[in-house]
Protein backbone atom coordinates (compact mmCIF):
# COMPACT_ATOMS: atom_id res chain seq x y z
CA UNK A 1 0.00 0.00 0.00
CA UNK A 2 1.58 3.25 -1.10
CA UNK A 3 1.60 6.25 1.17
CA UNK A 4 -0.44 9.19 -0.12
CA UNK A 5 1.65 12.32 -0.55
CA UNK A 6 0.15 15.50 0.96
CA UNK A 7 -0.88 18.15 -1.57
CA UNK A 8 1.70 20.90 -2.13
CA UNK A 9 1.35 24.12 -0.19
CA UNK A 10 -0.53 27.01 -1.76
CA UNK A 11 2.01 29.84 -1.91
CA UNK A 12 1.87 33.40 -3.22
CA UNK A 13 5.32 34.94 -3.63
CA UNK A 14 6.66 38.35 -4.51
CA UNK A 15 7.72 38.85 -8.08
CA UNK A 16 11.46 38.30 -8.46
CA UNK A 17 11.70 41.92 -9.60
CA UNK A 18 10.43 42.98 -6.16
CA UNK A 19 13.18 41.02 -4.40
CA UNK A 20 16.62 42.34 -3.45
CA UNK A 21 18.18 40.40 -6.31
CA UNK A 22 15.73 41.87 -8.81
CA UNK A 23 16.44 45.42 -7.68
CA UNK A 24 20.15 44.66 -7.91
CA UNK A 25 19.81 43.55 -11.53
CA UNK A 26 17.78 46.65 -12.39
CA UNK A 27 20.46 48.83 -10.78
CA UNK A 28 23.18 47.08 -12.79
CA UNK A 29 21.27 47.67 -16.03
CA UNK A 30 20.75 51.38 -15.22
CA UNK A 31 24.41 51.79 -14.29
CA UNK A 32 25.49 50.08 -17.52
CA UNK A 33 23.25 52.35 -19.61
CA UNK A 34 24.69 55.42 -17.92
CA UNK A 35 28.24 54.27 -18.71
CA UNK A 36 27.28 53.61 -22.36
CA UNK A 37 25.68 57.06 -22.58
CA UNK A 38 28.87 58.65 -21.29
CA UNK A 39 31.05 56.76 -23.76
CA UNK A 40 28.67 57.66 -26.59
CA UNK A 41 28.83 61.38 -25.76
CA UNK A 42 32.63 61.29 -25.68
CA UNK A 43 32.90 59.40 -28.98
CA UNK A 44 30.49 61.75 -30.77
CA UNK A 45 32.26 64.84 -29.44
CA UNK A 46 35.69 63.52 -30.50
CA UNK A 47 34.38 62.54 -33.97
CA UNK A 48 33.10 66.08 -34.47
CA UNK A 49 36.32 67.53 -33.06
CA UNK A 50 34.30 69.32 -30.38
CA UNK A 51 35.03 69.78 -26.68
CA UNK A 52 33.94 66.80 -24.62
CA UNK A 53 32.93 68.91 -21.65
CA UNK A 54 29.77 70.47 -23.13
CA UNK A 55 27.80 67.27 -23.96
CA UNK A 56 28.84 65.68 -20.67
CA UNK A 57 27.62 68.70 -18.69
CA UNK A 58 24.36 68.62 -20.63
CA UNK A 59 23.80 64.98 -19.66
CA UNK A 60 25.13 64.82 -16.10
CA UNK A 61 24.28 68.29 -14.80
CA UNK A 62 20.71 68.37 -16.10
CA UNK A 63 17.83 68.38 -13.59
CA UNK A 64 19.98 70.07 -10.98
CA UNK A 65 22.74 67.48 -11.23
CA UNK A 66 20.53 64.53 -10.26
CA UNK A 67 22.04 62.15 -12.87
CA UNK A 68 25.54 62.85 -11.50
CA UNK A 69 24.42 62.34 -7.89
CA UNK A 70 22.69 59.12 -8.90
CA UNK A 71 25.78 57.88 -10.73
CA UNK A 72 28.02 58.59 -7.71
CA UNK A 73 25.71 56.90 -5.22
CA UNK A 74 24.66 53.96 -7.38
CA UNK A 75 27.89 51.93 -6.99
CA UNK A 76 27.49 52.12 -3.20
CA UNK A 77 23.87 50.94 -3.43
CA UNK A 78 24.90 48.16 -5.79
CA UNK A 79 27.60 47.04 -3.36
CA UNK A 80 25.13 46.90 -0.46
CA UNK A 81 22.61 45.10 -2.64
CA UNK A 82 25.20 42.58 -3.75
CA UNK A 83 26.15 41.74 -0.17
CA UNK A 84 22.49 41.49 0.88
CA UNK A 85 21.69 39.21 -2.04
CA UNK A 86 24.67 36.96 -1.31
CA UNK A 87 23.60 36.58 2.31
CA UNK A 88 19.95 35.95 1.46
CA UNK A 89 20.93 32.95 -0.66
CA UNK A 90 21.99 31.17 2.51
CA UNK A 91 18.76 31.96 4.34
CA UNK A 92 15.20 30.72 3.98
CA UNK A 93 13.12 32.44 1.34
CA UNK A 94 10.32 33.26 3.78
CA UNK A 95 10.78 37.00 3.14
CA UNK A 96 9.65 36.44 -0.46
CA UNK A 97 6.40 34.72 0.59
CA UNK A 98 3.27 36.90 0.84
CA UNK A 99 0.83 34.11 1.75
CA UNK A 100 1.10 30.36 2.32
CA UNK A 101 -1.65 27.86 3.11
CA UNK A 102 -0.97 24.21 3.91
CA UNK A 103 -2.14 21.35 6.12
CA UNK A 104 -0.62 22.98 9.21
CA UNK A 105 -2.16 26.44 8.92
CA UNK A 106 -1.87 29.88 7.36
CA UNK A 107 1.30 31.95 6.97
CA UNK A 108 0.99 35.71 6.46
CA UNK A 109 4.03 37.55 5.15
CA UNK A 110 4.71 41.27 5.32
CA UNK A 111 6.32 43.47 7.95
CA UNK A 112 5.16 41.18 10.79
CA UNK A 113 5.00 37.63 9.42
CA UNK A 114 2.90 35.14 11.36
CA UNK A 115 2.06 31.43 11.15
CA UNK A 116 -1.33 30.44 12.58
CA UNK A 117 -2.31 26.78 13.04
CA UNK A 118 -5.80 25.81 11.89
CA UNK A 119 -7.05 25.30 15.46
CA UNK A 120 -6.63 29.05 16.01
CA UNK A 121 -8.36 30.07 12.78
CA UNK A 122 -12.09 30.81 12.92
CA UNK A 123 -12.33 32.23 9.43
CA UNK A 124 -10.51 34.00 6.63
CA UNK A 125 -11.91 37.08 4.97
CA UNK A 126 -11.20 39.88 2.55
CA UNK A 127 -12.05 43.44 3.55
CA UNK A 128 -11.60 46.92 2.10
CA UNK A 129 -10.48 49.73 4.36
CA UNK A 130 -10.78 53.42 3.59
CA UNK A 131 -7.58 55.44 3.41
CA UNK A 132 -7.77 59.23 3.44
CA UNK A 133 -5.13 61.27 1.60
CA UNK A 134 -5.61 64.95 2.30
CA UNK A 135 -8.95 66.67 2.80
CA UNK A 136 -11.06 65.04 0.07
CA UNK A 137 -8.82 62.46 -1.59
CA UNK A 138 -9.53 58.91 -0.41
CA UNK A 139 -9.08 55.34 -1.63
CA UNK A 140 -10.02 51.81 -0.61
CA UNK A 141 -7.34 49.16 -0.08
CA UNK A 142 -7.91 45.41 0.20
CA UNK A 143 -6.64 43.30 3.09
CA UNK A 144 -6.67 39.62 4.00
CA UNK A 145 -7.60 38.88 7.62
CA UNK A 146 -7.23 35.61 9.50
CA UNK A 147 -9.98 35.69 12.14
CA UNK A 148 -8.96 34.50 15.60
CA UNK A 149 -12.49 34.89 17.00
CA UNK A 150 -15.85 33.47 15.83
CA UNK A 151 -18.18 35.63 13.71
CA UNK A 152 -20.52 36.18 16.65
CA UNK A 153 -17.72 37.72 18.72
CA UNK A 154 -16.12 39.94 16.07
CA UNK A 155 -15.18 43.39 17.43
CA UNK A 156 -16.46 46.48 15.67
CA UNK A 157 -13.09 47.36 14.14
CA UNK A 158 -11.76 44.87 11.61
CA UNK A 159 -8.20 45.57 12.76
CA UNK A 160 -9.04 43.62 15.94
CA UNK A 161 -10.41 40.55 14.16
CA UNK A 162 -6.99 38.95 13.85
CA UNK A 163 -3.69 39.18 11.97
CA UNK A 164 -3.92 40.82 8.57
CA UNK A 165 -1.79 41.67 5.58
CA UNK A 166 -2.18 43.58 2.34
CA UNK A 167 -4.15 41.57 -0.21
CA UNK A 168 -1.41 39.76 -2.19
CA UNK A 169 -0.80 41.39 -5.54
CA UNK A 170 0.82 44.43 -7.14
CA UNK A 171 1.90 45.78 -10.50
CA UNK A 172 4.60 43.08 -10.58
CA UNK A 173 3.05 40.26 -8.53
CA UNK A 174 0.00 38.35 -9.80
CA UNK A 175 -3.04 39.42 -7.78
CA UNK A 176 -4.65 36.67 -5.70
CA UNK A 177 -8.25 36.04 -6.76
CA UNK A 178 -10.93 35.36 -4.14
CA UNK A 179 -11.74 32.06 -5.86
CA UNK A 180 -8.10 30.92 -5.52
CA UNK A 181 -8.18 31.70 -1.81
CA UNK A 182 -11.45 29.78 -1.37
CA UNK A 183 -10.08 26.76 -3.19
CA UNK A 184 -6.86 26.69 -1.18
CA UNK A 185 -8.64 26.89 2.17
CA UNK A 186 -11.21 24.27 1.10
CA UNK A 187 -8.37 21.90 0.18
CA UNK A 188 -6.68 22.01 3.58
CA UNK A 189 -9.35 23.17 6.05
CA UNK A 190 -12.90 22.76 4.63
CA UNK A 191 -14.37 23.67 8.03
CA UNK A 192 -12.96 27.23 7.85
CA UNK A 193 -15.28 29.80 6.28
CA UNK A 194 -13.94 32.21 3.67
CA UNK A 195 -15.84 35.48 3.21
CA UNK A 196 -15.59 38.66 1.17
CA UNK A 197 -16.93 41.26 3.58
CA UNK A 198 -16.36 44.22 1.27
CA UNK A 199 -15.94 47.69 2.75
CA UNK A 200 -15.74 47.98 6.53
CA UNK A 201 -16.22 51.10 8.72
CA UNK A 202 -12.63 51.33 9.91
Amino acid sequence: MTKTEPPPSFVVRKSRWESTAGLLYVGLVVFGLMILLTIGCVVVALARNEPVREPLETVWLSLGGMPLIFAVGLPVLLGVGWVTTAESRHEADSEEILLAIDSEGVYLGGDQPQKLPWEQVHGICRVERREVHGDEDESWSSYLIVQKVPDAELPKLSKNWGPSCDWPGSLLTKTLSFEELEGAVRRYAPHVAVNDRGRVPD
